[in-house]
């Protein structure tokens, strides 16, 4: 009996204990709530009557975003391993910005910024969004502990949402897209590719002001509609994220939708992405467009059409041939998007940015950034100065190479500067409208400062100086980007005076400017080791 006893005890101290560690490690504080203030002076500004003048033709607004394109992956910028002639036109007849810059080092957070003209921590918008988190103390501990996860870290103090929390992640409700704007004001608008600023039904494209929709709401998507695809070449990585990437493949929020519809689209998808374009533009010559076409391309899986991967034969690692051959993939869809533009008459009438939306996967392999230290994830010069280009037959002079620093804020301002529109007036906006300034009849320069935060990582450029810093880890670096543009002398010690005016006015911008704190946490740390020393970024 005694010996049945102990075993029942033993028994129910096994069942507490697995009871114990399956215990959910959600926290309430990740609700994500509504600011009634924001939703008000949303809905007054979209019910305001405006006036449109008949007599004059809006122009059509077209963003060319490429994801996880490094700035020295195009030729305009000097590269030479890779031609993007494609890419480079645009910038030949426009300008090519010499010092471009987006809010976040990473996919959804830059996207944010681009899609409202607001730095997106001032809504809470501070790191990727995420598909899954741990939900229990076992799934906590395998992650940390015993899954390998690579040069990918779990972090220490678990805090995540539930799922259904985590399901509403995204740009609030109460945030203005781009998209509502333009529409406002007579256009119709579209969305061709990769949207990744919530899968909610409140947070997709067809409830954030466009009309048409064709691509996928999350961070990725197989370029083809099966793993292995007749004309396509494969690289696959050995990473944990990667191999997560190639099981997906097009299920959940990596599923091909058009207007909210799942259908399987078997064309290589970049190039799916560009006749869906092409479609857009010819269907809506006759009115003022907005097209926001965002590419998946070079972002990982790395699959590449066959044609492309046979020009790089001389190309000797797999990895980077493939990566190449997405490139020059890229920069044909591209060219073949902008040459319809000018073949339905319209290159008078639309304003083009391109740009991507943070600098290359160096954790790939495929790219390096160089000579930019680091790259995506870090807020090294590598991670946020992309490449970005603007063109507007007629109105700014072509052949430009602009120097100071601009913003992919000041897309927003720009456009909805240039289709006559005005920006709500009950909350800041970080951009600028640049035509002025490549006029020449605005003075000085667009931004004196451009500020970063994602959770202990701040950054701060003022004028030729960057500060960067962990808050959590302890480090700190100043650089002189006019004489250091690869960031490697650091000036801390030598300024001390510049680095604590820099250190308080970050403080002071997050005080005064941001308001809001992160709306989701993170789940990871990224370790990168840069000039011999370790660095750990959100990941």
């Amino acid at each position: 009996m005694r010996g049945k006893k102990r075993l029942g005890e033993s028994m129910l101290l096994v069942g507490l204990a697995l009871l114990l560690v399956s215990c959910s490690i959600t926290r309430a504080k990740w609700r994500i709530k509504k600011d009634k203030s924001m939703r008000s002076g949303k809905s007054a500004y979209i019910d305001a009557p405006i006036a449109i003048a008949k007599e004059k033709r809006r122009p059509n607004i077209v963003i060319l975003l490429a994801d996880d394109l490094g700035k020295y992956e195009v030729s305009a910028y000097g590269a030479e391993h890779i031609a993007t002639p494609n890419i480079d036109r645009i910038g030949a007849e426009g300008v090519v910005f010499q010092e471009g810059y987006v809010t976040a080092p990473t996919c959804a957070p830059s996207r944010a910024g681009i899609m409202t003209g607001r730095v997106q921590n001032r809504y809470g918008f501070e790191t990727q969004i995420m598909e899954h988190y741990p939900t229990n103390w076992v799934e906590y501990i395998s992650g940390r502990w015993i899954v390998d996860t690579g040069e990918f870290k779990v972090k220490a103090k678990p805090s995540f949402p539930a799922e259904w929390q985590a399901h509403k992640q995204g740009v609030p409700p109460t945030e203005i897209s781009l998209a509502t704007i333009l529409k406002k004001y007579g256009y119709s608008t579209g969305i061709v590719g990769k949207w990744h600023l919530g899968v909610s039904r409140k947070q997709v494209p067809l409830a954030r002001g466009f009309d048409y929709q064709f691509g996928f709401n999350g961070a990725f998507s197989l370029y083809t509609p099966e793993r292995n695809w007749a004309g396509v070449i494969n690289h696959e990585h050995d990473s944990f994220s990667a191999q997560h990437q190639w099981n997906m493949g097009r299920r959940e929020e990596a599923v091909i939708l058009e207007n909210g519809k799942e259908l399987r689209e078997e064309q290589y998808l970049t190039f799916a992405f560009r006749d869906r374009m092409k479609a857009f533009i010819r269907e809506h010559k006759d009115e003022p467009f907005f097209l926001y076409a965002a590419f998946s391309a070079p972002h990982v899986p790395f699959q590449a059409p066959v044609d492309y991967y046979c020009q790089y034969a001389y190309v000797e690692d797999d990895n980077k041939r493939v990566y190449y051959s997405m490139i020059s993939a890229l920069d044909d869809a591209i060219g073949e998007v902008h040459q319809t533009i000018i073949d339905a008459g319209l290159e008078d009438d639309t304003l083009i940015f391109l740009l991507s939306d943070n600098g290359g996967a160096s954790y790939t392999h495929a790219t390096d950034n160089g000579p930019l230290k680091g790259g995506k994830l870090t807020q090294f010069e590598g991670g946020i100065n992309v490449p970005f280009m603007m063109k507007w037959k007629g109105q700014i002079p072509p052949g430009m190479r602009y120097e100071n620093p601009v913003s992919s804020t000041d897309i927003f301002a720009t456009s909805v500067a240039a289709a006559g529109g005005v920006l709500p007036s009950d909350r800041t906006y970080d951009g600028v409208d640049l035509v002025p300034y490549l006029q020449g009849t605005a003075d000085g320069a667009p931004h004196e400062q451009l500020f970063w935060r994602a959770d202990h990582i701040w950054a701060i450029r003022d004028g030729k100086y960057k500060l960067i810093l962990s808050t959590r880890d302890g480090w700190a670096e100043l650089y002189n980007l006019e004489t250091d543009k690869s960031e490697q002398i650091d000036l801390k010690e030598q300024m001390p005076e510049l680095y604590e005016k820099l250190h308080e006015e970050h403080e002071q911008w997050q005080k005064t400017e941001l308001q809001k704190k992160p709306l989701w946490p993170r789940i990871m740390d990224k370790r990168f080791v840069l000039d011999g020393k370790e660095y750990l970024f959100p990941a």
